[in-house]
Formats: C-alpha cells, sequence, structure tokens
C-alpha cells in the first residue's frame, strides 16, 4: 500500500474515531437531561455537561418548537460538520469536502426555513386544552383570574408562560380583560385571538362563563382540524417542491464525490465558483418561489 494510502486510512479512521467520540459524549449529555426531567438530583449535577449551545442556537430550536434538547442538537451538527468534511477529504479530496461542508452548514438553515412555522400550530393546538381547564375551575366556582392561574399550572409549556404574565399582571392590580388583550397583542395566533375575546366577553358581560368557554374550545378545535386537513392535502405539493429544491445540492454533492474533477472546477476556478454562486442563488429563488406557491393562507 503506497504511503498516501496509508495516509488517508489513518484520516478516516481518526475522523470516524472523533465522530464516535463526539456522539457518544451528545448522547450521554440526552441522557443526562431526560434524567433531569424527571427527576431533581438534590445537591446539583455532579455529572460532565457539554458547553451550552450559542444563543442564536437555542433561539432557533425554539421557534420551530421541536421535541429535542438543545445542546445535544448543536453537539450532534457540531459532530457532523467536523467529521463528514475530513471523511471526504481522504475519500474523494478537498473539493467534494468543501461540498459536503457547505451542505451541512445550510442544512439547519433550510430546516428552520421548512419548520419555521411548527411553534404557531403547536401553540394552536394547545389553546382548546387551556380553555378546557379555564371552563373546569369557572364551574367549581372560581373567579375567571383564578381559573386563568389554575389553568397555567397545567397549562402545556407553549401557553405556560404566557399565562403566568397574564396572573402576574392581575396580582399587580390589572384587570383581566386587559392583561387578557395584551397577551392577544403578544401573540397574534387566530386562536388565541378568539379565546381572549370570548374571556372578555364573559368577564364584561357576566352569564354562563363556562359554557361560553367550552363553546370557543369547540370552535378552535374544529378550526384547526380544517386546517389540518388543508395541510395533509397539500403535503404532497409542498414535499414535491422540498425535493425539487434539494435535489440539485444532493447531484453537486454526489457529482463532486464520484469524479474529483467537478469539485475542482467549482470550487478551485474563477469560472466554477461564478457558476456555483449562481446555481445557488437560482435554486434558492426557486425553493422561495416555490414555497410561496405551496404555502397555506
Amino acid at each position: 500500500m503506497s504511503g498516501a494510502g496509508v495516509a488517508a486510512g489513518l484520516t478516516a479512521a481518526g475522523s470516524v474515531l472523533t465522530g464516535c467520540i463526539l456522539w457518544r459524549a451528545v448522547l450521554a449529555e440526552a441522557a443526562a437531561a431526560r434524567a433531569r426531567r424527571r427527576v431533581a438530583a438534590p445537591g446539583g449535577d455532579a455529572a460532565r455537561r457539554l458547553p451550552a449551545p450559542p444563543v442564536w442556537c437555542r433561539a432557533r430550536l425554539a421557534e420551530v418548537a421541536l421535541p429535542v434538547d438543545d445542546t445535544g442538537a448543536w453537539w450532534a451538527w457540531v459532530a457532523v460538520a467536523v467529521t463528514l468534511p475530513v471523511v471526504v477529504v481522504a475519500t474523494a479530496g478537498v473539493a467534494p469536502a468543501v461540498l459536503a461542508e457547505l451542505v451541512v452548514a445550510l442544512a439547519p438553515t433550510v430546516a428552520w426555513w421548512l419548520l419555521r412555522h411548527r411553534r404557531d400550530l403547536v401553540t394552536e393546538a394547545a389553546v382548546p386544552l387551556v380553555l378546557d381547564a379555564v371552563a373546569r375551575s369557572l364551574r367549581s366556582g372560581a373567579s375567571l383570574a383564578m381559573a386563568l392561574a389554575e389553568a397555567a399550572a397545567t397549562a402545556p409549556p407553549m401557553l405556560r408562560d404566557d399565562l403566568i404574565l397574564v396572573t402576574a399582571a392581575t396580582g399587580r392590580g390589572v384587570a383581566v380583560t386587559a392583561a387578557l388583550e395584551e397577551w392577544a397583542a403578544r401573540r397574534r395566533l387566530p386562536a388565541i385571538r378568539l379565546a381572549v375575546a370570548a374571556l372578555c366577553l364573559g368577564a364584561e358581560t357576566g352569564g354562563a362563563q363556562a359554557r361560553a368557554v367550552d363553546g370557543v374550545a369547540v370552535t378552535v378545535r374544529q378550526r384547526l382540524g380544517v386546517a389540518g386537513e388543508a395541510r395533509a392535502l397539500a403535503s404532497q405539493a409542498r414535499m414535491s417542491a422540498m425535493v425539487i429544491a434539494i435535489a440539485p445540492l444532493g447531484f453537486c454533492v454526489v457529482a463532486g464525490t464520484t469524479d474529483p474533477r467537478v469539485g475542482t472546477f467549482l470550487v478551485g476556478t474563477p469560472l466554477g465558483l461564478v457558476v456555483l454562486g449562481a446555481g445557488l442563488a437560482l435554486d434558492a429563488a426557486g425553493a422561495l418561489w416555490m414555497g410561496h406557491l405551496t404555502r397555506l393562507r
């Protein structure tokens, strides 16, 4: 075996070992996070923890409301970003490694763009559960402010902080209707606006508030059901648009891996850089236009 082959083999083995170590650390951190959620360990967590991810990473994960640990997701991406280019360099060359690193770098942004509305969907889906809790408290004889405080204790995470802010405002002497209107101004979602309108109307006019809240909960569930059916019917068009947008990137990586001359031309020559930049710009423009066509109003 030639010296270049031995060096490539050692490089690939080292990259795989590095990736295994990083993945082991990620899995250990995920297991520790699950354990911390189950029980609160007295005396603090003595286990070694991975460094916290950047603020922008946590903010993006919070926007898409994915049920993943932000630290584990960040370090998993770092492991892929570090390991994949080294493996591609050892097996196919520098130019395909640059293309692979470009795909890995753009993957989180593309995923965030595709899932950017997920937080709003999860939040609206939790509104009927909160209304059910408020109605139960109202039937037991509690006031609207007390019902909101009791609902905050059992509300889903997407709405718990909002309800805590509402109850804190009422505790400072702010009127319940004013606190609810501030909530609707912070979260401009149709389901929350409808719920706030019903709660404010019941607080101002009196009457059977619990029955009105139940009716609003049923209405919100029906609207969410219709919207979910529309999204399901449009899922084929969205999936086709996503495949069309991602296919050129995948083909570029495959072509650069199988034929190093392609990667050398694209990233090693001025004309290739122009072609690569123009292709990425056109692909991004096409993805944005297809996303506009398939977006549900």
